[in-house]
């Protein structure tokens, strides 16, 4: 049930699941649909543009309309998972710094914890969790959320 108005009543409790698309945003969802169903918990999904949403060309005549579909499909996507769930969850398509935005919405819902796919792995995530920029570091150091990191190839 999409309920994009106001959390359901019936929900013990609230969970934000970030969503871009990609592999470990998948397995997130997955998970953080599994535990909803398990903690009869209403579930946010965010999805915050950022680069990878945006048209390759920016001079081109249809850059807006590219740039609405992929934001869509990222909602498509996200949606057919989401049917899934017998409880009510909602779709937040977003802007502004991820590890905010996340902290922004859980606080606002008042949710138990944030669910994230983890970091990709390889140098460059090292680079970025070693120089703290990693959205589930700054998410839990700056704004004290407690965050779950599901890997690629979690479990449902």
């Amino acid at each position: 049930m999409d309920n994009t108005d106001e959390p359901s009543t019936r929900s013990s409790a609230e969970l934000v699941v970030g969503w871009d698309g990609q592999p470990a945003s998948v397995a997130a969802l997955r998970y953080a649909i599994g535990l909803a169903r398990r903690l009869d918990a209403h579930l946010h999904v965010a999805h915050i543009a950022d680069f990878a949403d945006l048209p390759v060309d920016p001079d081109a005549w249809d850059y807006e309309q590219q740039l609405r579909a992929t934001l869509e499909s990222h909602a498509v996507q996200a949606r057919g998972m989401l049917n899934e769930l017998d409880a009510n969850w909602t779709y937040h398509p977003m802007h502004g710094r991820p590890p905010d935005v996340l902290a922004d919405l859980a606080e606002e819902v008042n949710a138990v914890m944030i669910v994230l796919g983890a970091p990709r792995g390889g140098m460059h995530s090292f680079i970025e969790t070693f120089a703290g920029q990693s959205v589930a570091y700054q998410v839990t150091r700056k704004h004290g959320r407690a965050v779950l990191l599901v890997p690629d190839a979690a479990p449902e």
